[in-house]
């Protein structure tokens, strides 16, 4: 099972984050990029990665655990950015504005839990939505970028922690949920 956790985004933010994808794919019309599909928007927590089946019910009762008693919290995303900074671009992305240090206590709550379950430990880890990966880029893309980087695309409230299969395939990833986890709502 390929699984990650994660933050699902708002409509209105998976609506702001076509608009800024449709900017740069007019402004760098020669670049090759696969965009990720806005209903499959989200912000990772943690990737889990390829781990055996009989790996989930652990992965359920770790959550069980660890997500009631976090309280909610607001992230601001925007930010047009790439990795890697050096060498030929990969992956555009958009940042958070807010909420990076609640994400940043999250990960660092989840990842020691699902490291015994066979998940890498990444450590370092960027706050990023993802919007697409190139394939071939230009210098219009990265000029493209450079008017975005201030962009932004909204706030939402974290409410909720989703743990998502992933499957490849040839038109890019399809999702499906395996489990949601609420947050303590703040008064």
């Amino acid at each position: 099972m390929r699984l990650f956790l994660a933050i699902e985004l708002e409509p209105e933010l998976a609506d702001a984050l076509s608009a800024l994808q449709r900017r740069l794919q007019e402004r760098a019309p020669d670049a090759k990029i696969r965009w990720v599909e806005p209903e499959n928007f989200h912000l990772t927590v943690q990737f889990l990665g390829e781990i055996a089946e009989s790996s989930l019910p652990g992965v359920l009762e770790a959550c069980d655990f660890l997500v009631p008693p976090r309280i909610d919290f607001r992230i601001g995303i925007g930010g047009a950015s790439y990795f890697p900074k050096k060498g030929p671009l990969k992956t555009l992305w958009v940042g958070l504005t807010e909420g990076s240090e609640e994400w940043k206590l999250l990960v660092e709550a989840v990842e020691p839990w699902m490291e015994p379950l066979g998940a890498p430990k990444h450590g370092g880890l960027v706050p990023h939505i993802t919007l697409g990966r190139v394939k071939e880029e230009s210098e219009a893309l990265r000029a493209a970028i450079q008017a975005e980087l201030l962009t932004d695309c909204g706030v939402q409230w974290a409410r909720r922690l989703t743990l998502i299969e992933s499957f490849l395939g040839p038109e890019g990833a399809t999702y499906d949920t395996r489990g949601t986890w609420s947050f303590k709502t703040q008064s």
